[in-house]
């Protein structure tokens, strides 16, 4: 590549619209032997006069005014690469941002997320589409989804992870469940009939999968459907046994009557974590959204560090 700075660029932009070496030199706050020395350089790098003398003035060659459109070009990319980056005003903002996530992650912090954008930022639009691990990915080094929320914990090549919150599972069963009553056995959770939730891709589904490999209740599945809030609806009125997130269980519980036990196991965490490509890191608005899921998982973890006592559950009504 021909060595071109620059200050050559735009002199040959000033000569084209001045065609006039001392008014070109007043412009760009140069000296008018400098101008005629770069005008040199050009006319050898191109192989052209560029600008012959006409009176006391000069015209463009044919040569100089094919390369007019291409020279604009170019310095317009230029301004645009080194302009400095204005500040993001949320208030004004005026688009969509696509997120994939999972049904428990958008139970627990869009609710938060979404009132802290109606407060600042009015205009936003958020597009929730279910999460695909084996896809998702790729669809933001693509740039067809802005984030993804799930379980990620470590970055591979080319992306970012940031972890929000932390969450661990419970057993669930019916207030007056005729064989389980304030408390779950190994023996029961292992020969219990279980409830299973087929779209719960990421945190809560990886956690579970592993729990019931780990316990061998992999075969008792009596019900497997593909939402949550269905599936507590049917643990509330049946007999079957049902793993749930804990801040998920602090919500529900209000709701149906299910008694919200400690799963006689090892404790299964998981971590919740909000991933993007690094194409998108230094996006003004797309750094802004990062902060307000961030400060939404912050309210998340401040609820979790009031949790003194154990989760309480209904009474149990009479068998």
């Amino acid at each position: 590549m021909h060595n071109v700075d620059l200050k050559s660029l735009q002199v040959f932009a000033t000569l084209l619209k001045e065609c006039n070496v001392t008014r070109t030199a007043q412009q760009l706050h140069m000296t008018q032997s400098a101008v005629s020395h770069t005008l040199g350089r050009l006319r050898e790098l191109f192989r052209d006069p560029l600008f012959v003398s006409a009176g006391r003035g000069m015209v463009s060659t044919p040569r100089a005014l094919e390369l007019a459109e291409p020279l604009r070009r170019a310095l317009d990319a230029i301004e645009a690469l080194v302009r400095p980056v204005e500040a993001f005003d949320p208030a004004s903002f005026d688009g969509v941002f696509h997120i994939a996530t999972t049904d428990y992650i958008g139970f627990i912090l869009l609710p938060i997320l979404v009132k802290r954008l109606s407060e600042v930022a009015p205009g936003v639009e958020l597009s929730i589409k279910p999460l695909k691990p084996q896809d998702d990915l790729l669809a933001l080094k693509n740039n067809e989804i802005d984030l993804v929320l799930w379980n990620e914990e470590t970055a591979t090549p080319n992306f970012y992870v940031r972890k929000l919150f932390s969450d661990r599972l419970k057993a669930i069963v019916r207030v007056g469940h005729p064989e389980i009553d304030g408390s779950l056995s190994l023996e029961q959770f292992q020969a219990g009939r279980h409830l299973r939730i087929s779209s719960h891709h990421g945190a809560v589904k990886e956690a579970v999968n592993g729990l019931y490999e780990k316990y061998g209740v992999r075969s008792k599945t009596s019900v497997t459907v593909p939402h949550f809030l269905l599936a507590y609806r049917l643990v509330a009125e049946s007999n079957l046994i049902g793993t749930i997130a804990e801040l998920t269980a602090r919500r529900i519980v209000k709701e149906l009557p299910l008694q919200v036990l400690e799963p006689p196991v090892e404790e299964a965490r998981f971590t919740v974590s909000l991933v993007w490509h690094e194409r998108r890191h230094t996006d003004p608005a797309h750094r802004w959204l990062r902060g307000e899921i961030a400060a939404a998982a912050e309210v998340i973890r401040e609820e979790q560090a009031q949790w003194a006592t154990p989760l309480h559950c209904p009474p149990l009504h009479e068998r």
